[in-house]
C-alpha cells in the first residue's frame, strides 16, 4: 500500500481511503450522531463455501463453521451462546471477534437487531428470518435462486427504512464464514478485477482457489459482467450468499435518512460495490454510506482493500488497537494475522473512539469481554 492511501485521521481510526473528502464529513457527521441511540444490525447467512477446509477461519472445522452464525448472534445478545458450550475458535483455536463486538456494545449506545438472511441453523435468541435457504458453493453457479435474492432485497429495503426511523445511525454487520470468497464471486461478477485484493480470515490467503471456485461458477452460470452490471442481483444469484442482497437493501434505504456505517472488511466492500451497481454510483456516492474495519484487514499484506476501496469508491477507515499489550494471547494472536474480522467489530471500535472512548478503555474492556465470554465458559465447563 503506498502511503499516499493512508491519511492520518486519528490516533485510533486511520482514513485508508477518502475520495473527495468524503469520508472525513462521513466520521464528523458520526461523531455527531453517536451523542444518540443507534442501532446494530447483524445480517448471518451461510455458504456452503464454509465446508472446505482451508477456505475459513471462522470455525474449527466445517461442521463448527455452519454453527457460526448462530452462535455468534447469541454470544453478541447474551454474552454467551446456546447453541453450542463455547464461541467460535478458528482453526488454530483463536476465538471469534464476536468478543470485541459484545465488549464494544457496553461503551456505544447501540441496540441490536438481529436478521437470519438463510443459516444453516438459527439463532436461540429473538431474531428476523428474512431468508430461508443457505448458498451453494459458488463454483456451482447457481449459489441461490433469483427470486429468492430479489426477495432478500426487497427485504433488506422494507428493514432499512423502519430502522432508521428508530435511530440516528445504522451498523449493518456480519457473520457468514466464507464470505470472503462469495465477496471475491460479486465483485469479479461486476468486473471489478479483485482477484488478489480480497481479504481472507486464515493468515494465509489462498487466492488461487478462491479465484478457481469463482471462474467456474461464471463460467457455468454464464454470466458476464455487461450481464451482471445490467442485472446486479444476478451476480449474487450465481456466486453470492444471503447477507449480501439484504444488507445491500438495508444500506440503500437506511442511508436516505441516517448515516449508515457498513461493518466489516471486503465483504462489506463487495456490498457498497453491490449497491453501487444496483442504484448507480452517484447515487451511492451522495448517501452517508462508509465501511469500516479493523487495522488487520485494511493493512493485510496477503491482500489488499484500500486498493478495492479505490476500485469501487468507498470510504474507508480502520480502527487501530494494540492487541500487542492484552493479556491474554488469544487477543495477541490477532496480530498475527488471525481472524481479522468480523461482526462488525472494527466498526464498532471505531464508533466508540469516536464516541469519545480511549484506546486504553476500547482494549480493557476487550480483555474483560474476554474474561467473562471465554474463560469463564472455559471454566463453567471444567
Amino acid at each position: 500500500m503506498t502511503s499516499s492511501k493512508v491519511e492520518q485521521q486519528l490516533d485510533f481510526v486511520q482514513s485508508v481511503w477518502d475520495p473527495d473528502g468524503r469520508l472525513k464529513s462521513f466520521l464528523h457527521d458520526m461523531r455527531v450522531a453517536l451523542r444518540m441511540p443507534g442501532k446494530f444490525a447483524l445480517c448471518i447467512g451461510s455458504t456452503a463455501t464454509s465446508d472446505l477446509e482451508g477456505i475459513s477461519a471462522a470455525g474449527a472445522d466445517g461442521n463448527a463453521r455452519r454453527l457460526t452464525p448462530a452462535i455468534d448472534a447469541e454470544a453478541l445478545v447474551l454474552g454467551s451462546p446456546r447453541s453450542a458450550d463455547q464461541v467460535p475458535v478458528s482453526p488454530r483455536g483463536i476465538v471469534s471477534p464476536v468478543v470485541l463486538s459484545r465488549a464494544m456494545m457496553s461503551l456505544v449506545d447501540c441496540s441490536i437487531d438481529v436478521f437470519d438472511c438463510g443459516a444453516f441453523y438459527p439463532p436461540q435468541v429473538p431474531h428476523r428470518r428474512v431468508g430461508e435457504q443457505p448458498a451453494a458453493c459458488p463454483d456451482s453457479g447457481s449459489a441461490l435462486a433469483l427470486d429468492t435474492v430479489q426477495e432478500l432485497f426487497a427485504a433488506g429495503r422494507r428493514a432499512g427504512n423502519e430502522l432508521a426511523s428508530q435511530v440516528s445511525y445504522l451498523v449493518v454487520g456480519e457473520c457468514v464464514p466464507g464470505g470472503t470468497t462469495t465477496a471475491l464471486g460479486v465483485l469479479t461478477a461486476l468486473g471489478y478485477p479483485a482477484e488478489k485484493l480480497v481479504s481472507s480470515s486464515m493468515p494465509l490467503a489462498d487466492h488461487d482457489r478462491r479465484s478457481k471456485l469463482i471462474r467456474t461458477g461464471l463460467q457455468l452460470a454464464g454470466l458476464t459482467a455487461e450481464l451482471a452490471r445490467a442485472e446486479p442481483l444476478r451476480a449474487v444469484a450465481a456466486v453470492g450468499d444471503p447477507m449480501q442482497a439484504f444488507a445491500a437493501g438495508i444500506a440503500i434505504e437506511a442511508s436516505k435518512h441516517v448515516p449508515v456505517v457498513l461493518g466489516g472488511g471486503t465483504q462489506m466492500l463487495a456490498v457498497f460495490a453491490l449497491a453501487s451497481a444496483i442504484e448507480g454510483v452517484d447515487y451511492i456516492r451522495e448517501r452517508p454510506i462508509a465501511v469500516l474495519t479493523t487495522k488487520w484487514v485494511a493493512f493485510d499484506s496477503e491482500s489488499d482493500p484500500a486498493q478495492l476501496a479505490e476500485l469501487v469508491g468507498a470510504p474507508f477507515a480502520a480502527s487501530c488497537p494494540n492487541f500487542h499489550c492484552s493479556r491474554h494471547s488469544g487477543l495477541r494472536a490477532y496480530e498475527q494475522g488471525n481472524v481479522k474480522e468480523g461482526v462488525a467489530a472494527g466498526a464498532l471500535m471505531a464508533l466508540a473512539h469516536l464516541s469519545g472512548k480511549t484506546e486504553s478503555q476500547i482494549c480493557e474492556a476487550v480483555d474483560n469481554q474476554y474474561d467473562a465470554m471465554v474463560d469463564g465458559i472455559r471454566q463453567h465447563l471444567a
